[in-house]
């Protein structure tokens, strides 16, 4: 259970970024966004295969859908500066919590 809500959480975060990134609106602060949205996009991709072959395909989809409504709320709520902020915050804790879901023992 702890093992499905860490990727899931992971998900949601790395979902975020990728919304948040398509949604900003100043074109030069979207080059600095090139490295979370790199690893978003490769990390999310594998542990979003192993969740969804380990978990079930719904949840990954929901869980990956929650963070799309979220970036779309926070980048019409905040400026660029304050949404290229939240973007490597929730890269950092979606970096911190990929650590902590790769520790968990693989299924036999």
């Amino acid at each position: 259970m702890a093992e499905a809500l860490v990727y899931f959480a992971v998900l949601a975060l790395y979902s975020f970024v990728l919304g948040s990134a398509a949604l900003l609106r100043h074109e030069l602060l979207l080059l600095a966004t090139i490295p979370p949205v790199f690893v978003a996009m490769i990390m999310g991709f594998v542990m979003g295969v192993y969740a969804a072959d380990r978990f079930g395909d719904v949840p990954v989809a929901v869980a990956v859908l929650v963070g799309l409504p979220v970036a779309w709320l926070c980048t019409r709520r905040f400026g660029t500066r304050d949404m290229l902020i939240g973007i490597y915050l929730a890269w950092s804790v979606g970096l911190v919590l990929s650590l902590v879901a790769f520790g968990f023992p693989d299924a036999a």
